[in-house]
């Protein structure tokens, strides 16, 4: 991306959404440009706010809920 000037967009949460709703919508973000196939070129930048626990345990609680068997 060093030489391809970057393209961006931004999401504006409400400031008292849950921790974990914001790391479900990170994450189903990162899922987004994973199925565009540009998951490894697009960093997702963070607030401040956010909590590597929190986006850790909304990962976790979608593994444990996603369906593995259909796939």
């Amino acid at each position: 991306m060093d030489d391809v000037e970057a393209r961006e967009f931004r999401v504006l949460l409400p400031g008292d959404v849950p921790p974990g709703r914001y790391a479900a919508i990170v994450h189903a973000v990162a899922g987004v440009l994973d199925a565009a196939g540009m998951v490894a070129m697009s960093p997702i930048v963070v607030d401040e706010a956010a909590r590597d626990a929190d986006l850790n345990a909304a990962f976790d609680d979608f593994t444990a809920q996603y369906p593995w068997s259909d796939c």
